[in-house]
């Protein structure tokens, strides 16, 4: 049989264009190379969420006419149905000898609300590779699909599903996905997995529907010999990018990864998504030698309500720990935020700023945009907002239906507008993103972070801030004094460098804004900032008393205190 394989647009509003280095769907790429093992099927794999809508459809009619297909798989997210919806329609009527068969997340958990609407496709409910196989295989020999287990269908009368498809425990077992369909000569950045599932449950997330809070780990020589592929085929690639539910989660599983990376020499760059929690200095110390540059946190709020509704299992404290260890390292960090998760009130949103700013002056985090809480159907968040009667303008009362229609992927706005979110985006944004920092009040308000800023941009490569900070040194012949410390001095004696620099970019950057202003304005100014210093102390004497120091292993608040008062006694 010939099979074509495709993810259609995703919504105008979230779509990433024209970035040849974007990520590619990881599961079309398994399915591909499963087929292409276990069957003799003709297998086409397009990849179309990254263009507009009517480019996708073109070229999935373009290539139904070229390709000729008997399955179109239509892998689809809830960023993506409506143009799913819209190719589903033009083959049930241009093509009804297509068979039509449907995967993803979205279909995962709205089977029988979509199979209402589309009865004459199939669903895989889950992982797809064996029961997508199996399915092939009954069409090709006509037999009953109602004995494949992990679909659904409308048989006409009913909808039916057939009994769940037990997860694939031994991943190892799998071919590497297809990726020399989406690498190509000139290519930076490969995708890769090296485990599947996540056992925890967040209220704004839905990976639990296909994982089922299980997860599986590959070998680390299944892995490596995967990260060898990718670079045999597409000698360009320098980074890999880990997409894993909860990569890291599993410290001996990611240890013995980075040691066979190690072991074999592999030289290419790592990003992988994490979370602040298990952590430690021997896991982040090879995670460093393996060559991971840049690591992602789902951090979502700093208001500890928050972060505990959310049900992430982690406190501020094993945040400060991960963030204290991190900053040993030459690994790039990112916390991802949403305003507006249940729950979130003025007060969470200045939680959240007092701590990632706590964050930021520890190890610095480079913020520019941050997200605003959507509903996803199957996530907490989504049977909250029906419960309490988000009304969806120009369609009514948020219910099922609702996922049938073209309307955009909803905001959580049971508790406040969509306008106040926004608003609290913004006051977050002031206070924690660098591109603000141009703003003079904005400034008064970060620059008690300029140390931390000015080591990342050193780090990093932030070159505007790194070349002001070097003209300003020069400028006070301060260069000779700062080369000597940073060979000869101590960890102390470095750090007052550091302080002595920043200082000196607060003046800098403090005379520039004076400048500007009028008298009047001057004066107000410079009122505000002796202020802001009398509040900065207060501010980073609280969160030095916060801190949680970098050591070996995680030691939790109370055993640490228990620790400390047995060796008073001993002492005494």
């Amino acid at each position: 049989m010939k099979v074509l394989l495709t993810c259609t647009s995703i919504e105008d509003t979230s779509r990433t264009e024209d970035s040849p280095d974007s990520h590619y769907p990881l599961g079309l790429a398994y399915l591909h190379s499963y087929l292409e093992k276990h069957s003799d099927h003709e297998v086409e794999t397009h990849f179309l969420n990254n263009v507009n809508s009517d480019i996708c459809f073109d070229k999935i009619k373009s290539e139904i006419e070229k390709f000729n297909p008997d399955v179109v798989g239509i892998s689809i997210m809830t960023f993506s149905r409506t143009s799913s919806y819209r190719m589903i329609e033009y083959l049930t009527e241009n093509h009804p000898n297509i068979k039509i068969v449907l995967g993803g997340m979205h279909p995962t958990v709205m089977w029988k609300n979509m199979l209402k609407k589309y009865t004459n496709t199939v669903i895989v409910v889950g992982e797809g590779e064996i029961t997508f196989h199996e399915l092939l295989d009954c069409f090709e020999q006509g037999k009953d699909i109602s004995e494949v287990q992990g679909i659904a269908f409308n048989n006409g009368e009913e909808i039916i599903k057939t009994d769940e498809r037990e997860l694939i425990d031994d991943l190892d077992t799998l071919e590497f996905p297809k990726h020399d369909i989406f690498l190509w000569e000139g290519k930076k950045m490969a995708n890769l997995l090296t485990s599947r599932g996540c056992p925890f449950k967040c209220n704004f997330c839905v990976l639990d529907h296909i994982s089922l809070r299980k997860v599986r780990f590959r070998t680390a020589e299944n892995v490596c010999d995967e990260i060898e592929e990718i670079l045999r085929i597409c000698p360009t690639v320098e980074t890999i990018w880990i997409h894993d539910d909860a990569f890291m989660i599993n410290k001996k599983s990611t240890m013995a990864l980075c040691r066979e990376i190690i072991k074999r020499g592999i030289k290419t760059n790592f990003t992988c998504s994490a979370r602040f929690r298990p952590v430690s200095r021997e896991l982040i110390q090879l995670m460093e030698q393996a060559g991971f540059n840049h690591v992602l946190f789902g951090l979502e709020s700093g208001a500890q309500a928050i972060i505990d509704d959310m049900k992430k299992g982690i406190t501020k404290d094993h945040i400060r720990y991960a963030t204290s260890l991190f900053a040993e390292s030459k690994i790039k960090t990112t916390a991802f935020l949403i305003v507006g998760l249940p729950g979130e009130t003025q007060e969470t949103v200045d939680e959240t700023i007092d701590f990632v700013m706590e964050m930021q002056f520890n190890n610095y985090l480079y913020y520019d945009e941050i997200g605003v809480a959507m509903i996803y159907p199957g996530a907490e968040v989504y049977t909250i907002a029906k419960a309490r009667s988000l009304e969806i303008p120009g369609y009514g009362l948020l219910d099922d239906d609702y996922w049938l229609t073209s309307g955009e992927v909803p905001h959580y706005e049971c508790e406040h507008s969509y306008e106040q979110l926004l608003v609290w985006k913004e006051q977050i944004r002031d206070a924690i993103s660098l591109n603000r920092i141009n703003d003079p009040n904005l400034f008064l308000q970060q620059k008690k972070l300029l140390p931390s800023i000015i080591k990342y941009a050193f780090k990093f490569g932030m070159y505007e801030i790194a070349n002001m900070v070097l003209k300003a040194m020069q400028e006070e012949n301060m260069i000779p004094e700062i080369i000597n410390s940073y060979f000869n001095g101590s960890e102390d004696e470095r750090k007052q460098e550091l302080y002595k620099i920043a200082k000196l970019l607060d003046v800098k950057l403090t005379r520039n804004f004076v400048d500007q202003m009028a008298i009047e304005d001057k004066k107000n100014f410079i009122e505000a900032y002796n202020e802001q210093i009398s509040k900065d102390t207060e501010i980073l004497e609280r969160w030095e008393s916060q801190r949680v120091e970098a050591t070996d292993e995680y030691i939790p608040p109370a055993k640490k205190q228990k620790t400390e008062n047995l060796l008073n006694i001993v002492g005494q």
